[in-house]
């Protein structure tokens, strides 16, 4: 037992004390002295003596009892606050115990989650490393482009081009009779006017060892009255025996009918009487002249000694531009089959006009269907750039991939020749067939085009 246990059971002695000897007290006094009675009442000075003092134990035990009593009840309390601390403090040692076996499967997690900030400090300082070398790398690359532009600018007094890019290399020589130069450029400064021609062998021609079935043609034709340029794509069938030579014999063969009938062209294309019925009559007597050309190059080798059209299918696409200054150039955009003019401008390519509006006219060819021809006259604005193509070129061109490249290097410029042919020879991936195209670019005014020169 407890200090304070055996505290408590010595008050709770003491008091049942008190009352035993109070209570024998009061006993004797009743045995001693006898009540007197009800009609008489003496009191002596003893008496009233052992009384008082009697009185006073009593109220002393009272008292006593009652201290003991606070103290019981103070006792109690703090029995209480143990009990509550014992509690307390099982359950700290029930979760201590729990803590206990829960601590292995902490510490992995500790140091799994101090692995992980190791390895994100590690990625940390490893990104910045990359964009520390890459912000070298873009810093060393902008002061070799301000060297190059630096010296562009001091090499010509007109605005820099783009870099110039290196042109698909072909592995092999084409094989067959009809074999023809693997790309071929021709072009000319006509004042306001510049143009470019260039014809190159497709990607899939090359891979198989076949020739260039396409041609391209400039021509100043001066049978007509007011300064006329001529510019012809001819794009061969692609299995065609003698296409290329066909696309080479209708190009050059439709520069002699146009210088034939130049003067009926000048007329209807720039008198004030002009009729849009007898145009269309001399472009269909044109071009059927050239499919009597073409045929003449498989002569004797068809059935019955008669030309074989197939070896010989042509799609052609013809424009013929008037030169000098003009806020508002006039053309004149014709041909057969599904070639294709397209005009630049604003750094977006469209399509202006195409020989065939439905799928079936764009399947018609030379010498066949001369008599389909189809035409349209347009006009262009100083800064446009119109571009004759073959299909493979016009699709390559409309491309939403390709075609702000294309634009980026042609619009407002003035290119080599060497340059072009590059352009049009870069090595970009298309479907493959030859690309083909006569660019012409219309400054409006002279001076305009000698301050562009790249």
């Amino acid at each position: 037992m407890t200090t304070t246990t055996w505290l408590i059971v010595l008050l709770v002695l003491s008091v049942v004390a008190n009352v035993a000897l109070t209570a024998q007290l009061t006993a004797r006094r009743r045995r001693t002295h006898p009540l007197p009675p009800a009609t008489v009442v003496t009191e002596s000075p003893h008496t009233l003596r052992e009384l008082e003092s009697t009185r006073q134990e009593l109220e002393q035990a009272r008292r006593a009892a009652d201290h003991a009593t606070g103290l019981i009840q103070g006792r109690d309390l703090e029995l209480g606050r143990v009990r509550g601390l014992l509690e307390q403090t099982r359950a700290q040692a029930a979760d201590a115990a729990a803590a206990a076996e829960e601590a292995p499967a902490l510490r992995k997690e500790r140091e799994e989650l101090l692995a992980r900030l190791r390895g994100l400090e590690e990625e940390l300082r490893r990104r910045s490393r990359e964009r520390d070398d890459a912000q070298t790398q873009a810093l060393s690359r902008i002061h070799e482009l301000e060297r190059r532009l630096a010296d562009a600018e001091a090499r010509t007094d007109g605005p820099p081009g783009p870099e110039p890019v290196s042109p698909a290399i072909p592995r092999q020589l084409p094989v067959g009779r009809d074999t023809t130069a693997d790309s071929s450029v021709d072009g000319a400064d006509l004042g306001p006017v510049v143009v470019r021609a260039a014809s190159a062998r497709g990607d899939r021609a090359r891979h198989d060892g076949e020739h260039r079935r396409d041609a391209v043609l400039l021509r100043f034709a001066e049978e007509i009255p007011a300064p006329t340029l001529l510019s012809v794509v001819a794009a061969g069938a692609p299995r065609g025996r003698w296409s290329q030579s066909a696309a080479d014999r209708a190009c050059r063969s439709l520069a002699t009918q146009v210088g034939r009938y130049g003067e009926g062209l000048g007329r209807e294309l720039y008198g004030s009487d002009g009729d849009d019925g007898a145009l269309g009559a001399l472009l269909r007597t044109a071009l059927q002249g050239v499919a009597h050309s073409m045929r003449l190059v498989t002569r004797g080798e068809g059935p019955d000694g008669e030309a074989d059209d197939a070896a010989i299918e042509v799609s052609l696409t013809a424009l013929l531009t008037r030169l000098g200054d003009g806020r508002e150039r006039e053309h004149l955009a014709f041909g057969v089959g599904d070639g294709a003019l397209l005009r630049l401008r604003d750094g977006e390519w469209s399509a202006v006009f195409a020989p065939g509006e439905s799928a079936l006219d764009r399947a018609l060819r030379l010498p066949a269907h001369a008599a389909r021809v189809g035409w349209a006259r347009l006009t262009t604005l100083p800064g446009d750039v119109l571009a004759v193509c073959s299909p493979p070129m016009a699709e390559l061109l409309l491309r939403d991939d390709a075609g702000p490249w294309f634009a980026a290097r042609w619009a407002g410029r003035q290119p080599y020749l060497t340059s072009f042919l590059s352009e049009v020879n870069a090595p970009v991936r298309s479907t493959g067939g030859d690309r083909s195209v006569v660019c012409l670019w219309d400054f409006g005014d002279a001076r305009d085009a000698r301050s562009a020169v790249h």
